[in-house]
């Protein structure tokens, strides 16, 4: 119904006789002349879709058939197009085959699109902050339609957590709030909007910084394993790494031979960085996590021998050790002792340069090591021919301190001969 004074968008119908006749759309029950009249001028029609077949929607223009492809049902690719029977809709008429009509709907959701369209280009931005709905929903992200232009959501940038599915954050209809981070064209010279509702919320790192001071302890969920480490998560949206060498006292090739996604476990905190929001972690038993002072990283449990690692003294750069060697490397030998352990790169090995070390030093082999270096993690390096010429040293020592101090020159060698001869006389004396 429209009102006295009401504005209106109407399409002419028919001019006769001085008298303009004005239509909203072309009624359902319309004949051939008005449906052709409807395809000249573009005028909308409306029927009721009743029914789905291999290639579009059936519809009823009111006693004639008409039909509907599936391309033009959407501007957008329908999965279900049984979902608009029992609808009446609007249409444009695109051709009139004998006694059927072939319809669109979607020349008039892009004529609609395109004044939207207009309008909104004069707000769009980045940085804009605009309402949107989605219409699709990806596993790479999610489609927005912000009315006559849409943009995508990409998958990283749907929360400050971590997403593994986009359909866990966002349904298709769901109305969004968005803001604008890129407008740029692609190879084809097609606009692309790249949107993101993660710059809306509040950045969960703010609230979690004041507890991420070095050296805290907290408990963290494991969220994924990679080679080099484990992402652990501190708070939602916050997650700290523990690199593979900070999970373990023993050597270990994966993560996932000491932690596994979903696991609760005890860190620490080894440093923040600010810039990049970054947390670097080592992981803790839950007796550290229970004592007061951080226990440092030589003198905790070791896997392989925890009473002597709990009993074992602290140990200082220049300290000799008792190594095994664990596992050989192109770079250098894993070794143990009793209470901790460490690496022996090449170069202290005191073998050729370009050995084997499973030949020349493989698992097993025991000889004596001298701590070279702790790094800030606790850490050791251990060199093999350090201890070689600490050895050298102490032998040389002792066989110096055992050599009779030498004489002071003539005079003492006089002494001596003087001190024989009165031997040789009291010898004599005795037998007189």
């Amino acid at each position: 119904l429209v009102h006295p004074g009401e504005t209106i968008e109407g399409y002419v119908l028919s001019i006769a006789e001085g008298n303009v006749v004005v239509t909203r759309s072309v009624p359902k029950g319309a004949g051939r002349e008005v449906l052709q009249s409807a395809l000249d001028s573009k005028i909308p029609v409306e029927g009721l879709v009743t029914g789905v077949n291999k290639g579009g929607l059936e519809v009823d223009l009111g006693g004639m058939r008409a039909f509907v492809p599936t391309s033009q049902i959407d501007v957008r690719f329908v999965e279900d197009p049984a979902q608009f029977v029992g609808q009446k809709i609007k249409f444009r008429v695109t051709e009139l085959r004998g006694g059927n009509a072939i319809l669109s709907r979607r020349a008039l959701i892009e004529e609609e699109r395109a004044v939207k369209a207009a309008e909104l280009r004069s707000r769009l931005a980045v940085g804009a902050q605009l309402d949107g709905t989605v219409t699709s929903v990806r596993d790479f992200g999610a489609f927005v339609d912000l009315g006559g232009l849409e943009g995508l959501v990409h998958v990283s940038e749907l929360s400050h957590a971590r997403v593994a599915h986009a359909q866990d954050v966002v349904k298709p209809g769901q109305k969004v709030s968005v803001q604008v981070l890129r407008i740029e064209k692609d190879e084809k010279g097609q606009e692309r909007i790249a949107l993101s509702l993660r710059a809306l919320e509040q950045d969960p790192w703010d609230a979690a910084r004041p507890q991420l001071a070095e050296g805290k302890k907290l408990q963290g969920r494991v969220a994924r394993l990679q080679p080099f480490g484990a992402f652990v998560e501190l708070f939602p949206g916050v997650d700290g790494l523990v690199h593979v060498s900070a999970l373990s006292d023993r050597h270990i090739q994966h993560p996932r031979e000491v932690v596994k996604e979903g696991e609760t476990i005890w860190v620490q905190v080894e440093s923040v960085d600010d810039a990049q929001k970054r947390v670097a972690l080592r992981r803790i038993t839950e007796e550290e996590a229970q004592s007061p002072e951080p226990v440092p990283r030589h003198e905790r449990v070791s896997e392989r021998a925890p009473a002597a690692a709990a009993g074992g003294k602290r140990l200082r750069v220049g300290d000799m050790v008792e190594a095994t060697v664990d596992k050989c490397e192109p770079f250098g030998v894993f070794v143990h002792w009793d209470g901790g352990k460490g690496l022996i790169p090449n170069a202290e090995l005191g073998t050729p340069r370009g050995s084997d070390n499973k030949q020349t030093t493989p698992p097993g082999t025991q000889f004596k090591a001298q701590v070279i270096e702790i790094d800030e993690r606790g850490r050791y390096r251990l060199s093999r021919t350090s201890a070689d010429r600490a050895a050298d040293r102490v032998d040389y020592q002792e066989y110096q301190r055992k050599q009779p101090k030498p004489g002071k020159g003539f005079g003492t060698l006089g002494d001596l001969l003087r001190a024989k001869l009165a031997e040789q006389e009291e010898s004599e004396s005795d037998e007189e």
